[in-house]
């Protein structure tokens, strides 16, 4: 089985280990790799692999609302998201899925926090703000998006009905940040400072940086260095790619075998 994970720049990933944990795990041969691919590139590339006999790839970013345009069809959920991280090559040509919601559930779970009932802020209105959010409403949780420009996130969102779109740090924002349960950085940003101070969060959230790298965030570390229980992106990897396998593979992947390649939890 061949597999890959397409994005720009790809610095780094470990989508490919995942992928070769997780066909091990099953006793299936196969091979993954990373593939930087430029936005104009994606749709003539997405040929070109299942061309080769690709069984499918995963989609990181920038590219994630670009793959809708490139394939034969697509979930609900990656259509309503604008957002597709998962292609599975099919006889009837590419088809699309967002694995990162229901990933981000699954984390939650992993991590003792129950969904149903928890009150959600996601600091940033992208692709996979977008995918987690409907996959949090579904699972019964509130949902607030800071948005740098509402106006311009407005129509991506308006798919979504449930969550809530504020501007970034409006007082209506900052109620809901005082009163969450977990707080996600949505943003690429992964400096010390965030998306926002450290002292702003609440002391009683759980923090998420969908940010991963091969060491813990620094924003994490100051989250954790003030008292706040943080993780970042690494275990939103691990649970998405274990959603793309199956969908790839057609059965479920055992977890502790991808946790243990890629080193999670950290």
């Amino acid at each position: 089985m061949r597999l890959a994970v397409l994005g720009d720049p790809l610095t780094f990933t470990l989508s490919p280990a995942l992928h070769r944990a997780g066909l091990e795990a099953l006793g299936l041969p196969g091979t993954s790799g990373a593939l930087r691919v430029p936005q104009e590139r994606l749709g003539a590339t997405l040929g070109g692999l299942a061309d080769a006999g690709y069984r499918g790839v995963n989609v990181t970013r920038p590219l994630k609302q670009a793959a809708l345009a490139c394939l034969a069809g697509a979930t609900e959920e990656a259509r309503r998201a604008g957002s597709v991280n998962t292609v599975s090559f099919e006889p009837g040509g590419a088809q699309g899925d967002t694995t990162d919601g229901v990933g981000f559930v699954a984390l939650l779970e992993e991590l003792g926090v129950p969904c149903a009932g928890a009150r959600v802020v996601l600091l940033g209105t992208g692709a996979a703000a977008r995918s987690l959010a409907l996959a949090l409403l579904t699972a019964g949780s509130a949902v607030v998006a800071w948005a740098r420009r509402p106006a311009h996130a407005s129509p991506d969102w308006a798919p979504i009905a449930g969550a809530r779109l504020v501007a970034w740090g409006c007082p209506a924002g900052v109620a809901a940040l005082e009163a969450a349960d977990v707080v996600v950085n949505a943003t690429p940003l992964s400096g010390p400072a965030g998306p926002l101070a450290i002292g702003d969060l609440p002391r009683r959230a759980r923090v998420v940086d969908l940010v991963y790298g091969s060491e813990v965030t620094p924003w994490v570390r100051a989250a954790r260095a003030g008292g706040l229980e943080a993780v970042d992106g690494l275990g939103l990897l691990v649970h998405q790619a274990r959603r793309s396998l199956a969908l790839w593979t057609g059965r479920e992947v055992p977890l502790a075998p991808l946790a243990r390649a890629v080193g999670w939890p950290r």
